[in-house]
């Protein structure tokens, strides 16, 4: 089959030029200057996007001057790639949750039984009769002492309904302070964590705010449990939620408004003062009138009270507290909805997985590159060279669907195969910035090597650093204390090691209905680089210094393998070569 001549086949022939210039430097032991020549030109020639690709995926089949005219070549290229498209400031949005929508809170109607809606019809026709009856005797003894007493009663209504109908509300329907475990317990660490982090700075206002930030938390709890707790498993996607309650909480302590809605009891003990007063002056004026009267009121009053007064303020309070709560709700629903426009606006240039492992594959190029300059090496020194990444301890991290995770720090450990034995380079690497620190190097023999296994292993992190034990290794006291996980490790005859953990994916990571945990571990050893590091180190490890010979032995058979297959009609670039690559069309593969 014929394939169309377009960008895809010219990087085609490019790919294929460069393996048969690989071919006869490692038969002749010197390149081809001339077909490289051409080759390397068509490689210049090509698009930036399909270099891009040739250079990444390459990597470990170019080798020697071959390779070290191609990164001559991409040196700056890499370092320009490796911030591209705003990197900096955009690689943090990849680890943010897609946020969840802001639900409104709907708090249902209060609602009065049958049974109670019969005692309040009752009292208050008996209210009604008994307060009628005493003003009647009141007045006809002193028509002021009758007024006086009612402004008095007035008060005192005036402070039970703006005082004690809040506080009555607020004492019996007080949110509780501690959640079971799960998504409510996660709501409840991520509210007071992002309402201490909104703290002031100074100790005696951060004191008063925590006990005036209180109420708001429990509520805030209290709501995000109530509203997502139905559908969510973790509190990822409303922390841009929690968070933004945190910053608008802080903004009216930092202006001096009230957060807290407590009413001050020197209202209502005002309120029940005022009312003492007035009963005593209406005692004093209806028993002048009537004393008989006066007790047929109060008996009347009485009743009212004992059959409806606490269910009346009970259902007037819900009244109230209804009302103000869908007042109060649509507003913070409007508030929350302008938040999470603004926040999905903010997150609508998150980088792409494609995007994260390219950055990550040029960080790994300058590394290498690094790490050939203090060894004062060159590609032509080393035989093979192996890139391992770990997530940094404490660092973030997250993954699309089918994709591997991605980490907001690394471990990078990179091996360098040469004549001389074994470089091994560590360092940490900052992936939101780019930048490398902590550097560790080490150099053995390939007679050093022991083993290289994929192994089950107990990691602790102890004052930020890592132990890691093999499973044989750990005690059965230890098994609950340790992080359970999968390692390559390379084991050295003098008993050290050199540990890479493979990706965990625990519950809440992966989704179960779509992946299985099979494809997600092959995935984590390829991506991680331990599938090809297992693969290379064990021949080491069984070979010793004898690798060095049987791997030129064995890339020469691939390399001859595939020129092979070019011979035959249908094989993959069979037709590859053409007018791009001068001299392609005089060159005959001879046969092995």
């Amino acid at each position: 089959m014929e394939f169309p001549h377009d960008s895809w086949r010219r990087a085609l022939n490019v790919v294929i030029e460069l393996i048969h210039c690989i071919t006869e430097e490692e038969e002749n032991g010197i390149p081809n200057l001339t077909r490289f020549s051409a080759a390397f030109a068509a490689y210049q020639a090509l698009p930036k996007e399909r270099r891009d690709e040739i250079h990444r995926h390459l990597e470990m089949i170019l080798n020697g001057w071959i390779q070290d005219r191609v990164e001559e070549l991409e040196a700056h290229h890499v370092q320009t790639m490796r911030l591209s498209d705003n990197r900096e400031h955009r690689v943090w949005k990849f680890f943010e949750p897609t946020p969840t929508a802001p639900r409104q809170i709907r708090p249902p109607a209060p609602v009065l039984g049958t049974g109670k809606a019969v005692k309040l019809v009752c009292g208050a026709l008996l209210g009604a009769c008994g307060a009628v009856w005493l003003v009647i005797l009141m007045a006809g003894a002193n028509l002021g002492t009758t007024i006086l007493a009612l402004a008095l009663v007035g008060a005192w209504l005036a402070a039970t309904i703006m005082a004690g109908l809040p506080k009555r509300l607020a004492d019996r329907h007080a949110p509780p302070t501690w959640w079971p475990g799960g998504f409510p317990a996660a709501v409840s660490s991520s509210v007071d964590h992002w309402f201490q982090r909104a703290a002031p700075r100074d100790p005696v206002a951060a004191r008063q705010w925590e006990w005036d930030s209180e109420p708001v938390r429990q509520k805030l709890k209290a709501d995000l449990i109530h509203l997502y707790g139905g559908d969510h498993v973790r509190v990822g996607p409303i922390r841009w939620l929690v968070r933004w309650h945190a910053a608008d909480t802080a903004q009216q302590f930092a202006e001096g408004r009230a957060l807290r809605t407590d009413s001050l009891p020197g209202a209502i003990l005002a309120g029940n003062v005022a009312l003492a007063i007035a009963g005593l002056i209406a005692l004093v004026s209806a028993a002048a009138t009537s004393f008989p009267g006066m007790l047929g009121a109060g008996l009347l009053l009485g009743l009212a009270a004992a059959l409806a007064w606490k269910d009346a303020l009970d259902h007037l309070a819900n009244v109230f507290e209804h009302t103000r709560t869908v007042a109060a709700a649509q507003r913070r629903f409007a508030a929350e909805q302008q938040e999470y426009e603004r926040w999905s606006l903010a997150l609508a240039d998150r980088p792409t997985d494609a995007e994260m492992a390219a950055w990550l594959d040029y960080d790994k190029m300058m590394i290498k590159n690094l790490a050939l300059k203090h060894y004062g090496l060159s590609n032509r020194d080393v035989i093979a060279h192996l890139s391992l990444t770990e997530g940094a301890p404490g660092c973030r991290r997250a993954r699309v669907l089918y994709g591997p995770l991605r980490y907001s720090a690394y471990v990078v450990l990179l091996f360098l195969l040469t004549e001389g034995g074994v470089r091994q380079v560590t360092v940490d690497l900052d992936f939101f910035r780019g930048h490398t620190s902590h550097e560790r190097r080490t150099t053995f023999r390939y007679e050093m090597i022991a083993s290289a296994r994929v192994t089950e292993v107990g990691v602790r992190f102890d004052h930020g650093r890592r132990h890691v034990m093999a499973r044989e290794d750990i005690h059965p006291l230890d098994l609950q204390r340790l992080v359970h996980s999968r390692a390559f490790r390379l084991s050295l005859v003098n008993r050290q090691h050199i540990d890479v953990l493979v990706d965990n994916y625990e519950e809440g990571v992966f989704d179960r209905a779509r992946e299985t945990i099979t494809f997600l571990t092959a995935l984590a050893l390829d991506t991680s680089g331990v599938t090809g590091a297992l693969r290379i180190l064990e021949a080491v490890s069984a070979e010793g210094r004898e690798w060095l010979a049987h791997e030129r032995a064995r890339r020469r058979r691939r390399l001859r393998d595939f020129r092979e297959s070019q011979r035959f009609p249908g094989g993959v670039g069979a037709h590859a070569t053409s007018a791009a690559l001068p001299g392609a069309w005089d060159y005959n593969p001879p046969r092995a």
